[in-house]
Order: C-alpha cells, then structure tokens, then sequence
C-alpha cells in the first residue's frame, strides 16, 4: 500500500506541475488582457473629454459672440424714434443668426460607448447643455417660421416684424445667457475629470 501511495503521490505531484504554470499563465494573459482593455478605455476616455473639452469651447465661444449681438439687436430696436426702420439698415444685421453649435464629439462619445464610463456629475452637465443648444436652435426656428409665415401678410408691418424681432432677441438673450453659464460650469467639471 506504501507503494501505491508512492506512486499516487507521485502522478498528483507532476499533473500539478504540468497544471499550475498553465493556470499561471492563463490567469497572467486575463490579468494582462484586463489590463490592456482598461488602458485602451481610459485611453478613449481621455480622448473623448478632450474633444468634448474642445467643443465645448468652441459653444462658448459661438454663444458669448451670438449674445452680444442679440443683446446689440434688442437695444437697438428698443431705442428706435422710428418703428418703419428696416433691420436691414442697422450696420450690424446679421439676420436672425443664431449660433451654430458643434456636436460631433458628444454624439461620438455617445455612440462609441465612451459615455457610459463617465460619471453622473459630467453626464447630467454634458446632458442639460446640449439639450439647452438644442431648444436654443429649436427656439430660431420657430421664430423664423413664424416670420416667414407672416411675410406677404398685408397686416404684416414692419413695426411688428420689429415687435416680433426684439422678443426674438430677447428670448435668445435669456436662454444664452443661462447656457454659457452651464458651458463654464462644464468646462470647468471637464478640465476637472481629465485631471484626475
């Protein structure tokens, strides 16, 4: 019985050597392979703060300069003796301009899964911008629907194309003024996480 023990012990001793640098080697290729794919998110990640980052102040930017103009459009008509006045004579008339936004890099975030990684704080911030760019955009068009809508309109005047206009310019000053300081609040979260 020695003997057999002998030999039993013998084979339970090379099948764990033969099988243990096995599941030592797969168990590292996992580590390395968990390893490999968490470096490529965080990798991506980065890269999509960094575009988002980008694009973002590109928006700010857009929005500061479309604001000063609507704000430079709503004093002007508002101070205006004469209400038969065309826009069109105003020597800084850029037509109803609202600002054009980029979001390229959000929906590519988005779509590339990118944005399931970050956390609450940066998506409900990323989240409530661009739904507010959106209603901005939204906002243009509809009052420029309505302005071509009423144009041929014999009881259309120019006084109330004017009347129409300043709380176009108005309604665009209150929604930019509350997006760039949810854009300097998302700048600031952004820079924050790529940090970290």
């Amino acid at each position: 019985m020695n003997e057999r023990m002998k030999k039993l012990r013998k084979i339970l001793y090379e099948t764990l050597v033969l099988i243990l640098p096995v599941m030592l080697g797969v168990y590292l290729g996992l580590l390395a392979n968990n390893w490999n794919n968490q470096k490529e998110e965080n990798k991506q990640t980065e890269k999509a703060l960094e575009n988002l980052s980008q694009e973002v102040k590109y928006n700010h930017i857009t929005t500061e300069e479309s604001l000063d103009y609507f704000k430079q459009l709503r004093d002007t008509i508002h101070m205006l003796d004469n209400r038969n006045t065309l826009p069109s004579s105003f020597s800084f008339w850029k037509g109803l301009n609202p600002p054009l936004f980029k979001n390229a890099s959000f929906r590519a975030t988005f779509l590339s899964g990118v944005m399931s990684k970050l956390d609450m704080d940066l998506l409900e911030k990323l989240t409530g911008v661009y739904e507010l760019q959106e209603d901005i955009e939204l906002q243009s068009n509809n009052y420029t629907q309505s302005i071509t809508n009423k144009i041929g309109e014999e009881t259309f005047t120019n006084e109330k194309f004017l009347i129409i206009l300043e709380n176009y310019a108005h309604d665009q000053i209150s929604a930019q003024e509350q997006l760039v300081k949810e854009l300097e609040n998302l700048k600031q979260t952004i820079h924050e996480k790529s940090e970290h």
